[in-house]
């Protein structure tokens, strides 16, 4: 499997396996989607330094010769992808609690 797929693999599960629990968790009402979005954002340096650690080792065990620097690109671009997702679903979660109290305040 080349390098770009496993790639665009982690970041699409980590998008999706993220955004699905912070909707899952917003549907229920038990955690706005802005707080999701912090431990969202608090989860990404997880993420990437686990994907960069495990490609840094596998490179050091198989390939010897390689200076694993496309490693480091890939976790650059994935901290970029991660944090923008992070950052939208930051401003939606802002946008709905905005909305609901003022859905509130005019029914009082």
């Amino acid at each position: 499997m080349n390098g770009d797929a496993i790639v665009w693999i982690v970041l699409l599960l980590s998008i999706v396996i993220c955004d699905y629990l912070a909707t899952y968790l917003y549907k229920t009402k038990k955690i706005p989607l802005w707080v999701s979005a912090i431990g969202m954002a608090l989860l990404i340096p997880i993420i990437v330094g686990s994907f960069v650690y495990l490609g840094v080792s596998y490179a050091k065990a198989f390939e010897p010769d390689n200076t694993r620097e496309g490693i480091a690109f890939a976790g650059g671009f994935m901290v970029v992808i991660l944090a923008l997702n992070t950052i939208i679903m930051f401003v939606i979660g802002v946008i709905l609690n905005i909305c609901t109290f003022f859905k509130n305040k005019q029914r009082i």
